[in-house]
């Protein structure tokens, strides 16, 4: 009985609150008198929650003055906020008509095309927004989010593009490229040759190798990435020259998305020659986490004569600013270097994320690196690299870097390793 009274009791006051407006407002000047009841309109909507009341003050004051514009979308936003996203359009599209530049009337119609799932006629009206305020990042981002979630890829990355221009270390942005970089629909075909100049010295810290007592690794990839609904899948193929010794090995690897923030990594490896491990294979699930972190877990597996790895890995990395920091481990229960494995990358974007420098030191040997199979059963190793990625023309990607690394082959001897590596990418 007492809830009974109560809303009784409101719908009074707001009949009349209606009346009293209805009756003071052409009874004086109605400019002023259309400030006050615009702000009395907004706190029906908004602290009242009464969003009938609003709609028909709004209705009152255009039948006073249809060219106040703040009413029409005070009264668009209430039908949206009430789901009667026909009429909200309807009174919205009117305002954005008679004045193109007004914002908050083209902000106030995106949501609503946004909330009713209207993406094309939102991508529409954000064209024309983008023409009209070119620098303002918000319009480009409502783009970004309706382009990939229609699944254009290259053009969603387009307007990534475009926002990098204008603000560079925009996160969400550098959050989408990483995303992307296993999940775009493209293709693209990248040779890579590595080449290292290998030496056994006397001390573990000696890195840079002049003088070279070992035959040196040359090693040449070639890779295509063919992307599908599911995510990117990749092959490898590789040559490997080493101790006058060639050898051959056949990659495959895939990033399916599980879902937006979550991925895998799966790859598998076959070789006849001792040079590559005979068999690897390896699973890893990513995802991202709140204040611009990415974690991971997985393992690897690795075969070579008289010895069956695995290994466990887990990651840890974060956004920051126009930075992505990571550190990676690598645990394995055999006594090789492999079990106690990590690596710590710093990559620094540059003009977009299609120009990047990232240094990285890491102590053990990693699975995922050009790996040899001899280098397994080392004892344990030091190194630090540099990689600089460029875009030197549209659709093409230069990447060099450079790799220096101290190797304990048995106890108390030791290898130095100086490398290089060059790869170019056509994207298609």
């Amino acid at each position: 009985m007492k809830n009974h009274i109560l809303i009784l009791q409101k719908h009074l006051i707001n009949l009349a609150l209606l009346l009293l407006v209805l009756l003071v407002v052409p009874s004086t000047r109605a400019g002023e008198n259309l400030d006050s009841l615009f702000v009395e309109a907004r706190h029906a909507a908004i602290e009242l929650e009464n969003r009938a009341l609003a709609i028909e003050l709004c209705r009152h004051a255009l039948e006073v003055n249809p060219n106040y514009h703040d009413f029409r979308i005070l009264m668009g936003r209430c039908y949206s906020w009430e789901g009667n996203y026909d009429k909200a359009e309807a009174e919205l599209g009117q305002v954005v008509e008679a004045v193109e530049s007004y914002q908050d009337a083209r902000n106030a119609l995106l949501d609503v095309y946004t909330w009713s799932k209207q993406d094309d006629k939102a991508l529409d009206l954000l064209e024309s927004s983008v023409q009209m305020y070119p620098n303002d990042v918000g319009y480009k981002l409502k783009q970004l989010m309706i382009l990939e979630s229609q699944g254009k890829i290259s053009d969603a990355t387009a307007v990534a593009d475009e926002i990098l221009l204008i603000d560079p270390v925009n996160k969400t942005v550098l959050e989408y490229k990483n995303r992307i970089t296993v999940s775009e629909i493209t293709r693209s075909t990248t040779l890579r040759y590595t080449y290292n100049r290998l030496a056994e010295t006397n001390t573990e810290w000696q890195f840079l190798v002049v003088e070279p007592s070992l035959d040196p690794w040359h090693w040449i990839s070639l890779e295509h990435k063919e992307s599908f609904s599911f995510g990117p899948i990749i092959i490898k193929l590789n040559y490997a020259n080493r101790f006058k010794n060639s050898a051959t090995q056949i990659e495959v690897e895939s990033y399916p998305v599980l879902r937006k923030g979550t991925y895998l990594y799966t790859g598998i490896g076959l070789s006849k020659s001792d040079l590559f491990p005979s068999f690897r294979m390896g699973l890893e699930i990513f995802q991202a986490l709140p204040n611009d972190f990415e974690a991971s877990l997985g393992f690897r597996y690795l075969e070579v004569p008289d010895n069956q790895i695995p290994i466990y890995v887990g990651s840890l990395g974060k956004y920051w600013q126009s930075y992505w920091i990571s550190v990676k481990t690598y645990v394995s229960p055999s006594n090789s270097s492999l079990s106690k494995s990590w690596v710590l990358g710093v990559r620094k974007y540059l003009a977009n994320p299609s120009n990047h420098i990232e240094l990285y030191a890491g102590s053990g040997v990693s699975p995922d690196a050009n790996l040899g199979g001899e280098e397994i059963d080392f004892l344990g190793s030091r190194s630090f690299g540099v990689n600089f990625k460029i875009e030197i023309k549209s659709q093409y990607d230069l990447n060099l870097g450079m790799s220096l690394s101290n190797l304990e082959t048995r106890t108390d001897a030791f290898r130095g390793d100086s490398g290089i590596q060059v790869s170019f990418t056509k994207n298609y």
